[in-house]
């Protein structure tokens, strides 16, 4: 087989044939070259394809493991904050307890009214919580597995408050009776057992000239070296030895109301000194206008004497 292509130009004419292997062979280089082509370009694609699921897994996996780290960064800062507050919590119920101690020393309630350990079983519903300044650090990241422990923490925060509160209030009334009891002026200045009262208050005959004298106190008679107490607390005026008195501890108590403790044999505070009711503030002795160890017990009001029998005779309050 011949193939004979002629063509014309102005200046000359052209001519060629080929042969039949010729035109096979040019047939099938092209059609390889062509399939060639074609399979190289489809591999370029797939493998670009591949690279391009590649690429999109990667970052999707990375957007994952991001979005992993920031939720366990958020957890982590959750578990701190409540660890915190947990502290806190820790904190404030040895404050409570502290507070609790107090209480029971300065008041006859029994000590199982003061335990702050939660017997009752509490409420397993979830309770809204309110975003104090206090909380709302911990509560601004919404977490569904943390929302019933940050319930939990934030109403025994709240429990603790108000427990704090009445503790507290508590305390500040105990004191105040504390302070009533400690001015309130009562009982003998001297121990009840080995004393007893020997001359009263009022009109008397004087022990030193048999005539009627006004005795301005009661005498409490005991042992020489028995402890002279102040029946109030108050903060003493004078301490010394006095003309008839002997040595002499006054105390004053306020509101208008004073104590005198005479015939002291040694006086152990001083002016100026802040005295607790029942605290030691002389010894009995015989000095002074005396006739044996006593104690020589005034009570003043505004000045004047008035009977201690009364106070001695009142129980504390």
């Amino acid at each position: 087989m011949s193939i004979t292509v002629i063509y014309n130009r102005k200046e000359s004419k052209h001519s060629f044939s080929i042969t039949k292997s010729t035109f096979i062979f040019v047939c099938i280089t092209f059609v390889a070259v062509l399939m060639t082509s074609a399979w190289l370009l489809q591999s370029h694609y797939h493998q670009q394809f591949i690279q391009y699921k590649i690429n999109t897994l990667h970052e999707k996996n990375e957007i994952k493991q991001q979005y992993l780290e920031s939720i366990t960064s958020q957890t982590n800062q959750q578990l701190q904050m409540l660890a915190q507050k947990v502290s806190e919590l820790q904190a404030q119920s040895n404050r409570l307890n502290s507070l609790g101690e107090r209480i029971i020393d300065k008041s006859n309630l029994p000590k199982a009214e003061f335990e702050l350990e939660n017997t009752e079983e509490q409420e397993t519903e979830e309770t809204p919580v309110t975003k104090t300044e206090d909380t709302s650090a911990y509560l601004a990241i919404d977490h569904p597995e943390l929302s019933p422990l940050v319930n939990q923490v934030s109403m025994l925060e709240q429990q603790y408050k108000n427990n704090e509160n009445l503790f507290q209030q508590l305390e500040i009334t105990f004191n105040n009776l504390h302070l009533i009891d400690e001015l309130f002026i009562s009982g003998r200045p001297v121990p009840y057992k080995g004393s007893w009262i020997s001359s009263s208050f009022g009109t008397r005959t004087d022990p030193f000239t048999g005539r009627l004298r006004r005795h301005k106190g009661v005498d409490i008679a005991g042992y020489t070296g028995m402890p002279i107490m102040a029946t109030a607390a108050g903060v003493v005026t004078i301490s010394e030895a006095r003309s008839g008195y002997g040595y002499l501890v006054e105390i004053n108590h306020g509101s208008g109301f004073m104590t005198r403790y005479a015939h002291a044999s040694d006086i152990v505070v001083s002016v100026g000194d802040v005295v607790d009711k029942g605290q030691q503030v002389a010894v009995m002795g015989t000095t002074g206008r005396s006739t044996g160890p006593h104690v020589h017990y005034e009570v003043l009001k505004n000045g004047q004497q008035i009977d201690p029998n009364y106070y001695i005779q009142r129980i504390s309050s």
